[in-house]
């Protein structure tokens, strides 16, 4: 019995036991900071959206809540969940040079 536990200390201070123990979930997301609004889908919920890069996407929307008052041509920021899932959109002012 005690080589049993003096073995299982061996393995959680050497790092060996991570294989056996459940991982933690962490919740992270990305953030896309001044896209364009190409289209906007409620039904499905979905938004179509341009990069600064110029790369298009299509995510869909945690709910049709969150597309209210966007129009093509919105200038927003995104926070896109680990499902790529739109989660939070922030209007931006358009300031004119």
């Amino acid at each position: 019995m005690m080589k049993s536990l003096i073995l299982i200390g061996c393995l959680f201070v050497t790092g060996l036991a991570a294989p056996f123990m459940e991982p933690t979930v962490t919740m992270a997301s990305m953030a896309y900071t001044r896209v364009s609004v190409e289209a906007i889908d409620t039904a499905a919920p979905s938004l179509t959206f341009k990069t600064t890069e110029g790369q298009v996407w299509t995510l869909p929307a945690v709910s049709a809540d969150l597309l209210r008052g966007l129009q093509k041509g919105d200038t927003c920021s995104l926070e896109i969940d680990l499902e790529n899932r739109v989660t939070k959109i922030v209007k931006v002012d358009s300031v004119s040079p």
